[in-house]
Formats: structure tokens, sequence, C-alpha cells
């Protein structure tokens, strides 16, 4: 079997009760540029150069990391089955269509999801068992609305995001919801994140965001809370669409 999760901590639970190959994906699609019109490896090398001047990483290690990785996942169809294994939150949602994107064409082994209310990473081996055996075939209405719902997040457009139709990925619609939150409100021009921070109220549920990533955004507001910044397939700039948090669409 091929196993593909969301990063390390949860390999460390998931090697506890599986067999096969465990994938880590290892990306933060919530942050920089997601462009549509590039190949899983050009996306991957842009990915790696934002990560690396972001200060999370040297970039000749990010590259490697991500190269091994789109090796690996090029060659998921070499193997018996693929369990894919990802949490609720919008870390793990974008990185779900993403690789269903990438699978949508595979000729061979059945694909199946692990995906609850729940976070890999702190769960019990025994939890992780019991979803392992409740693990759920991925139809092909699960491929059609990651594929949609790929496109839409790295379309310049981003209101694009706004029609896609989601019913068979039950965490999808709100993880989509959450990011669009990110964009510059209409009634003070910030964002959620940045609200939160000024705040001093960074928690929130589902938690996706990680201790380093959101250090980068203190640091940036501090520096200039105008600074701009890319949402999936959108750079976001003073005369952006913005988010109405009465009526919850973009503007």
């Amino acid at each position: 079997m091929l196993h593909i999760t969301n990063g390390d901590c949860a390999v460390a639970v998931i090697s506890q009760v599986v067999q096969g190959t465990i994938l880590p994906w290892r990306d933060v699609l919530h942050e920089g540029p997601v462009r549509a019109g590039l190949s899983l490896e050009a996306l991957s090398a842009e990915r790696a150069r934002f990560i690396a001047d972001a200060g999370w990483g040297g970039f000749s290690e990010v590259l490697k990391s991500f190269r091994e990785r789109d090796a690996a996942f090029r060659r998921a169809g070499e193997h018996d089955e693929i369990v894919l294994w990802f949490e609720h939150d919008l870390y793990d949602q974008l990185q779900l269509i993403q690789v269903l994107d990438g699978l949508a064409e595979l000729k061979g082994p059945p694909i199946s999801l692990v995906c609850e209310a729940e976070y890999l990473g702190n769960m019990e081996p025994a939890r992780a068992a019991e979803l392992f055996a409740l693990r759920s075939p991925v139809t092909r209405r699960h491929m059609a609305e990651a594929r949609a719902a790929w496109i839409a997040f790295r379309s310049p457009d981003p209101r694009s995001l706004e029609t896609l139709k989601i019913a068979a990925l039950p965490f999808l619609a709100a993880a989509l919801r959450r990011h669009l939150e990110e964009f510059p409100w209409t009634s003070d021009g910030l964002s959620r994140t940045e609200r939160q921070v000024l705040q001093g109220n960074t928690e929130e549920e589902p938690a996706f965001m990680g201790d380093v990533v959101l250090e980068w955004h203190r640091e940036r507001i501090a520096k200039n809370r105008r600074f701009p910044r890319w949402l999936g397939g959108y750079e976001v700039r003073d005369e952006s669409v913005r988010w109405d948090p009465l009526s919850q669409r973009l503007r």
C-alpha cells in the first residue's frame, strides 16, 4: 500500500498501525503562490522558493524533499492500494484536493480515504487502526469535486471558489470558506488571521496554522499590514476583492 498524509507527525502515528510506504505531503498551501498552469514539478519548485524566502527552510533542501515526494507520487500506480490520510482543517483539505487531482487520471489501484474531524498527529494508534479499518472508497464524485476545487483554488479569480458544489467531501466547503476569510475584509481591510493576531487571540477550531507560520504572520503584520500576499492563485493587492463578513461572500 501507499499511504499519503499531511506531514511527519501523522507519519509517526500511521507507521505504528499500517504496512507499506508512507508519503508525507509537507506543503503549506494556504500560504504563498499556488498558480495555475504549472505541472506538479514546476509548482513544487515555485513552492520551494516561497518556503525558502519565508525562512522555513533552505531552498535546496526543500526542493530536494519536494522532488523526492513528487517522484514517489508519480509511482503511485505501482501499489496495490492508495490510502489518503487527511484531517478536516484548511491545511489538510488543500493538500487533499491537490492529491486527488493528481490521482484523477490514474488507472489501476483502488483509492481510499481516512478523513474525520480528528487530528492525526496526536491520535492514539488504536484509533488510527480503527479508522484505517473503516476507510472509505474514493469515488468519481470525490474526484470531480476535488478537481473542480483545485482548479478554482489556483484560479486568478477567487470568486470561482464560491460557485463550487461540494457534497462528497464533507469538510472541504468549510475549509474553503476559511480560506476566503483571508482576503481583506470590507469592514477594516484586515484578513481574519491579521485581526486575530492584533487581538491576541489566534486559537480557532479547526486549527490549521502551525506555530512557525503564525509567527511569520506576526512578523509580516508588524512590518507592514498591507504586505502583498498570495492566496492560492490570486495575488492580494490594495485594489483586491474583499470578503464581506455579513453576506459571507467576496465583493
